[in-house]
């Protein structure tokens, strides 16, 4: 009896002039930017510049001596259709990765018209709530004028936000003033996106003083935050949608600044030097995660923040 067999047929990169092979993309792009293929492609097109062509009337390949010709006469054969194939999939390959770089960029640029509406909505939901402060305001809230428990001064936190830190700084502001530099997106490659990102916001949050800062949380538990913008405190969403929106912002400012950081540092280019990478490493933190699993790494930027900003309600 005779089986059918199906041959899984795996991608070959080979370099003729280096006489190097293997069945990884990633591996031949090394390969590519190595000092020894440079230097022989740059020999071989030198040579190739001055000598006259042989060419074989098989596969039109050109040959510098007729001695050479002559061997490859030998063994030649025209390239088939499948490995025809295989060259087009490869330079499709590389055309694809360019594509996605440049779309990487192109997100880049959008980021600023994706705060512009951030700001906007932030701005209806201070207007809903200025109005129901004014209508607590002229209802006599009970939370206003029960000022003692127990002889204990109850925590205030309308008068809190709205008359002792009424100076704060609004978040666009906050946000527009963090400068990133190469030892913050540095520390993100070296402890990981989470770390990395808590020391970079808190550390921007630390220099201010608790009335100047932009946002408190009020509830460790339950991580309850306020934020100012447009000069109005507002009550984040029970996810903290806003406080999301913000940490995305930093890190599109981290990414925007990597180009810079590989400028100052071109040894990160050569493959074979650690910087390489590291490099690679750093990039990777930066961009984070996708989807849900992204979602979990801000929370706990928001769960470590949440510690160092809490308000103190003792009297």
């Amino acid at each position: 009896m005779v089986t059918n067999r199906r041959v899984k047929n795996a991608n070959i990169f080979s370099c003729e002039k280096c006489n190097f092979t293997c069945s990884k993309q990633s591996n031949y792009t090394k390969h590519l930017l190595t000092a020894k293929h440079i230097k022989v492609t740059n020999v071989t097109e030198l040579a190739e510049k001055n000598a006259t062509p042989f060419m074989c009337c098989i596969c039109n390949k050109e040959y510098s001596s007729r001695m050479g010709l002559w061997r490859h006469n030998k063994k030649c054969q025209k390239i088939d259709n499948e490995d025809m194939s295989h060259h087009i999939e490869n330079n499709i390959t590389d055309s694809n990765l360019i594509t996605k770089l440049l779309m990487q960029n192109q997100e880049l640029l959008t980021s600023n018209q994706q705060f512009k509406e951030f700001i906007i909505e932030q701005q209806h939901e201070n207007q809903h709530l200025q109005k129901q402060l004014i209508n607590a305001v002229n209802c006599g809230n009970t939370y206003h004028t029960t000022t003692t428990n127990n002889n204990n001064q109850k925590f205030n936190l309308n008068f809190f936000l709205n008359t002792t830190c009424k100076d704060a700084m609004n978040m666009s502001d906050f946000i527009e003033n963090i400068e990133i530099g190469f030892k913050d997106i540095e520390n993100i490659g070296k402890n990981g996106y989470v770390s990395g990102m808590t020391d970079m916001i808190l550390s921007r949050i630390k220099e201010l003083d608790v009335t100047k800062r932009p946002l408190h949380c009020t509830d460790l538990k339950r991580e309850t935050m306020y934020i100012k913008d447009n000069d109005e405190w507002c009550k984040d969403t029970p996810n903290n949608s806003k406080l999301h929106r913000m940490i995305d912002c930093v890190a599109k400012q981290n990414y925007a600044t990597i180009p810079l950081w590989r400028q100052q540092n071109p040894e990160c280019h050569d493959s074979n030097n650690p910087k390489y990478d590291f490099c690679v490493h750093m990039m990777r933190n930066i961009l984070g995660d996708v989807g849900l699993e992204q979602t979990r790494l801000d929370n706990k930027i928001i769960k470590n923040l949440s510690k160092h900003i809490l308000v103190n309600k003792e009297v």
